[in-house]
């Protein structure tokens, strides 16, 4: 039996392992990743503007020590800024978004993510300029620093399954006060290991929906998580959850913006979000 058919795949962000004690019998001695211990007061403020910290855990992520929460990580910076909000919210954009338009965003990956990470980049890259949105991507090389250095750079880390989910991408925030994009994500090579392992269509569309984090994107379930197969609210997490007119308030199944996919093309929400915002 093939084991992708047996498996939910989440697009951006998190594969669930839907019958996952029937195919560990090919992984069985495959260690779950190990977390970090968090502090109370960490946990509290992250629980207190409606994150789901059951998986959270410390690490260093992009050069930056901080929290790893559902498919975003926070510095500890970030995560003092952090507000309790009103659980009953439903919006789908942060406070921030991406300024000084119309603007060109320049983009680098890893040579660690291989052929198929640079092909993907390429792919992800068309799909928002084929938008004529007021922002446009461009590839640069990775690595610069200084000026040259990319506004989002795509990094490669490596995160083992914990609890039956195995992470696909972690963006590294939503756009900072200033307007900027956040400055990158990461991808998971650990996923090219598994028989799930993504084309370059799949690892586009994970690319697609960390870029939208990283542009002021939330996930278009964020009230409830339900395309992962739970019912747990994110709130607004303190950076705001704007609802884009035009768009649906309840969960949009087919949106490359679901906490859980298997999305890989942009849908009509999608896009009228995106030109709403840019």
């Amino acid at each position: 039996m093939k084991t992708k058919k047996l498996l939910s795949m989440l697009i951006a962000f998190t594969v669930v392992f839907a019958v996952f004690t029937a195919c560990q019998s090919d992984q069985s001695d495959e260690p779950l990743q190990e977390e970090g211990k968090i502090s109370p007061e960490i946990l509290a403020k992250l629980d207190a503007a409606y994150f789901d910290t059951s998986t959270a855990f410390e690490t260093n992520f992009m050069g930056e020590d901080g929290v790893a929460v559902e498919d975003m990580f926070f510095t500890y910076a970030q995560i003092d800024e952090l507000q309790p909000v009103d659980p009953l919210a439903k919006h789908y954009r942060t406070r921030n978004i991406v300024d000084a338009l119309p603007r060109v965003i320049t983009i680098s990956v890893d040579p660690d993510l291989g052929t198929i990470g640079s092909d993907a980049l390429d792919e992800t890259i068309q799909m928002y300029n084929d938008l004529n949105l007021r922002i446009s991507f461009t590839r640069v090389t990775f690595g610069l620093r200084g000026r040259n250095k990319a506004d989002i750079e795509v990094t490669e880390f490596y995160e083992l399954e914990s609890g039956g989910f195995i992470t696909l991408g972690r963006a590294a925030g939503f756009p900072s006060r200033r307007g900027d994009p956040a400055k990158g994500f990461g991808i998971n090579s650990r996923w090219f290991e598994l028989s799930i392992a993504p084309n370059v269509s799949e690892l586009a569309g994970t690319m697609v929906h960390e870029i939208g984090h990283c542009i002021g994107l939330r996930h278009t379930d964020y009230q409830t998580r339900e395309s992962c197969g739970v019912n747990i609210n994110e709130g607004s997490a303190g950076v705001g959850a704007i609802h884009i007119a035009g768009t649906p308030t309840d969960s949009d199944f087919s949106s490359i913006m679901q906490s859980c996919g298997p999305a890989i093309d942009f849908n009509n929400n999608d896009i009228t979000a995106l030109e709403a915002l840019y």
